[in-house]
């Protein structure tokens, strides 16, 4: 993908250093940076039109004190968003309410007392924005620059989490991409809240360590670190679009056809593919099920412990999201699942707020882009408690082209084995089983799909 990165045009030599450069972190797209002059925005901004960008990352500095500074910036993100290309950055409408009224959005508070007594200590949270759901990371102790984990104080940690996400909703911060809330844990057990930092700068250049508390956030927290980020950031950016909503429509209407025979067609090696990985590991606890289809997780589950459907004796609870709603039908029908969201993967387990002990994915991921499979991995990752399995099909270029021929180019989807490796194993956890086999043979096309399995455990 071909980013353009705006920053304001330097005013004196030797500024250009010490920028945003994401470049430096991630190598799967190009990032180019374009200066602009804050006095001459529509003329500079206008020859970038035509240098075919896929996207648009406004870098543009702002700050309170100075409203025509404000302003000038409102109107360059007003600009860009009237280009019609994808946009990270301050929206311009949180711009100009900063404009209008400051202290609406934006605090700043020195948290001390009159004498000057410190009066607790001071966390920075990281907000990023994931298409519309605001998600805390782990806060930093701003006195140290150290994370604070769940395993050290969890009461406090989700506590700090807690009132940054809702700060980030109150406040009304939706479409910044991401945002640091500092907050301070008083000396008498309260929590409050003393500043709000827009798009802090990150991937900033650095020797070794993390150049802010920001890029500290990122590579420490956000599942993937780095590279998984930005990938988010994209994915999150097309999927407030419209036209994204195409192909998971169409590959939803394909599955709703073959719903009623899904369980026949698919008997023999894609059933015993899925009751392996089912009977393999424990999922005692609530399980996520992404594109859950007619059931078969659960399902196979349950039957290779001698359970029925409904047995309250069943150590595992599982909630499903399913793209297609004959699909979804189905699964309700045979009664292993508590309940079935309905829609896309990636745009549900993104809005998904509550946490579970284990997500699972068969069969599906293929079907996600590759910025959308960061953000899916990612999700899964901040929620999942416990594990996190999933299959990736390694889908042939014959089997797409075979697709293709029978216009149904959509349900050919991708080999992300490559991807998913690049992904890595996220802080926290590891890696603990991978193995591969013949996972599923095409009953429309006839070929066969292999199939390599993940399975990431929690670490204690």
């Amino acid at each position: 993908m071909k980013v353009c990165i705006l920053l304001q045009a330097p005013r004196e030599e030797g500024q250009e250093t010490g920028l945003p450069s994401p470049g430096l972190y991630v190598s799967d797209h190009t990032f180019e940076h374009r200066f602009i002059d804050c006095e001459n925005i529509q003329a500079e901004l206008s020859p970038t039109v035509g240098e075919n960008y896929d996207l648009y990352m406004n870098f543009l500095p702002w700050h309170l004190q100075g409203s025509d500074n404000i302003a000038t910036v409102n109107f360059a993100g007003i600009y860009v968003e009237s280009l019609g290309a994808p946009v990270i950055g301050i929206p311009s409408q949180i711009l100009d309410s900063c404009r209008t009224n400051p202290s609406s959005n934006i605090l700043h508070q020195n948290f001390t007392s009159e004498q000057g007594e410190d009066l607790g200590d001071e966390y920075a949270c990281m907000v990023v924005e994931l298409i519309d759901t605001p998600v805390a990371l782990s806060p930093v102790l701003r006195r140290s620059g150290t994370i604070l984990k769940s395993s050290s104080n969890s009461s406090l940690y989700n506590s700090i989490r807690r009132l940054a996400e809702e700060t980030f909703s109150t406040r009304n911060l939706h479409g910044c991409p991401w945002c640091t809330i500092l907050i301070c844990a008083t000396n008498d057990g309260n929590l409050a809240l003393t500043g709000i930092n827009l798009l802090p700068q990150i991937f900033l250049p650095s020797t070794g360590q993390p150049s802010s508390i920001e890029d500290y956030t990122i590579r420490t927290s956000f599942p993937g670190s780095y590279r998984a980020f930005i990938n988010s950031l994209i994915a999150s950016c097309f999927l407030k679009r419209e036209s994204s909503l195409e192909t998971p429509q169409d590959i939803g209407q394909e599955y709703d056809k073959v719903a009623p025979n899904y369980d026949a067609v698919t008997s023999g090696i894609y059933h015993d593919h899925v009751g392996k990985i089912v009977t393999k590991y424990n999922y005692d606890g609530l399980v996520l099920d992404l594109a859950c289809g007619t059931g078969f997780v659960a399902r196979f589950n349950g039957e290779a412990q001698g359970l029925k459907a409904g047995d309250n004796s069943n150590a595992s609870k599982f909630i499903g999201i399913e793209v297609s709603a004959q699909m979804r039908t189905e699964c309700l029908r045979h009664g292993w699942y508590k309940k079935i969201l309905l829609g896309p993967i990636q745009r549900v387990l993104v809005a998904y707020t509550n946490p579970v002990d284990h997500i699972t994915c068969i069969g599906a991921l293929h079907y996600l882009d590759t910025n959308e499979l960061s953000l899916v991995l990612s999700r899964a990752f901040q929620l999942a408690s416990c594990s996190v399995t999933f299959t990736v099909d390694e889908i042939t270029d014959s089997y797409k082209s075979a697709q293709s021929l029978r216009g149904l180019a959509h349900m050919g989807g991708l080999n992300h084995l490559g991807e998913v490796e690049a992904y890595g194993t996220p802080e926290g956890w590891k890696l603990a089983d991978r193995w591969r086999h013949l996972g599923w043979n095409s009953p429309s096309t006839g070929h066969e799909i292999y199939t390599s399995i993940f399975r990431f455990e929690r670490l204690a």
